[in-house]
């Protein structure tokens, strides 16, 4: 059997021109981080503690004509989190889950879903009550915009802001649809769909 299909397992590794490899050449190998490559390669591949997102021109247009463009790294973090308890330490200025007793006996009130998103809807309930899952409105527009205010105020979600948050519950709420650009309709199960790509935690 010829030496090009078996060989020495004992034997030292040799180069593609035939010269052989010390140990030390192979230790050197290893340590200049060429061998590793695959692996920083891989690691490098992940969002770390988030997820690829669009922006919503971005998920209008699919990235079609640059690929890349429109995407950054979002972490928001869903309705069902902000809601725990074990959470309220989380909620970002100014909004305040619960109301609470501060210094000097004064009180700091519980930040109310009205006048902070437009219309009534929802009356005189907190932010914190319309993130419950049993608040009914439409494919739970409610909670998860309360979620990508939280997400936007904690710096979560680049891909958008307070402004475009409070615009498109506004929009749906007036009209039943948000255009996000002109000709273009977003319903509130679309609205969903696109705040749910900005909160994979």
């Amino acid at each position: 059997m010829s030496d090009s299909i078996k060989r020495d397992p004992n034997s030292t590794p040799q180069s593609n021109d035939g010269s052989r490899i010390s140990g030390a050449s192979r230790r050197r190998l290893l340590q200049s981080g060429l061998a590793a490559a695959p692996v920083l390669l891989t690691l490098v591949s992940r969002p770390v503690l988030g997820q690829q997102c669009r922006t919503m021109s971005g998920m209008i247009s699919g990235n079609t004509s640059q690929p890349g463009k429109h995407l950054v790294v979002c972490s928001g973090l869903t309705p069902s989190f902000w809601k725990q308890e074990q959470h309220f330490s989380s909620w970002p200025s100014p909004c305040i889950p619960k109301t609470v007793t501060v210094a000097g006996g004064a009180t700091r009130q519980a930040t109310k879903f009205h006048p902070t998103f437009a219309g009534s809807q929802f009356g005189a309930k907190t932010m914190l009550e319309v993130l419950d899952p049993t608040t009914a409105d439409t494919a739970g527009l409610g909670r998860h915009i309360v979620a990508a205010l939280l997400n936007c105020h904690a710096g979560r979600t680049p891909v958008l802001s307070v402004t475009q948050v409070k615009n498109m519950w506004a929009e749906v709420a007036a009209k039943g649809f948000f255009e996000p650009t002109v000709n273009v309709r977003w319903y509130a199960r679309d609205c969903v769909k696109y705040l749910k790509t900005t909160m994979p935690l």
